[in-house]
């Protein structure tokens, strides 16, 4: 599952050139009130095309999901869960995923179990059909990484590209960081 920031770029970047997997690259547009999609969006598509210009060919898939009209945030790694089942599905030969989870993340260890749990449940359902592989595999490259490692690990200009601000701001036909949320304070000193 791939988001444009800096974790899942450089799982991206990894696994393009640590592995020779077949890779199928998922983004998610999710629409929400902190209006961070558009900046993501731009930014995802900047990456796809910097990696496929510069590491081995790999699938690109998009989907989108609009919450927009509410009021509330919906939690991402619950979604990201119900897409991952949907993208493992579509996938022949699917039997991992790979998510750009960090120990240093908050309450990662619930979150991902959490999420697992959804994931489970919903690919259950695909199961009792007989699609799907037997077995889907949850996987974290870059997990026991700092944010610090991450960027040393990218190519420079590839760091540039990446998007984490969970609240951008629009300033005529760009975007830039809003400087105070918890993913732009994550980035500080990178």
């Amino acid at each position: 599952m791939f988001s444009g920031g800096l974790d899942s770029t450089a799982m991206l970047v990894k696994l393009l050139a640590e592995t020779r997997d077949e890779l199928r690259v998922h983004h998610i547009r999710m629409v929400n009130k902190e209006a961070r999609a558009g900046a993501e969006q731009s930014a995802v598509e900047r990456i796809v095309g910097w990696c496929r210009e510069h590491y081995r060919p790999f699938r690109y898939s998009e989907s989108g999901l609009d919450f927009a009209e509410l009021e509330a945030i919906p939690i991402d790694y619950l979604s990201i869960a119900f897409v991952a089942c949907q993208v493992a599905i579509d996938t022949p030969r699917c039997d991992r995923i790979a998510v750009a989870a960090l120990a240093r993340d908050t309450d990662i260890e619930n979150r991902s179990a959490r999420q697992r749990r959804v994931f489970d449940a919903l690919y259950e359902c695909y199961r009792a059909r007989k699609l799907g592989e037997p077995e889907v595999q949850w996987i974290y490259p870059v997990y026991h990484s700092t944010k610090a490692e991450l960027a040393a690990a990218l190519p420079p200009p590839l760091v540039e590209l990446t998007w984490s601000c969970r609240r951008p701001v629009r300033e005529a036909e760009r975007w830039r960081p809003c400087g105070a949320c918890k993913a732009c304070l994550a980035r500080q000193g990178i």
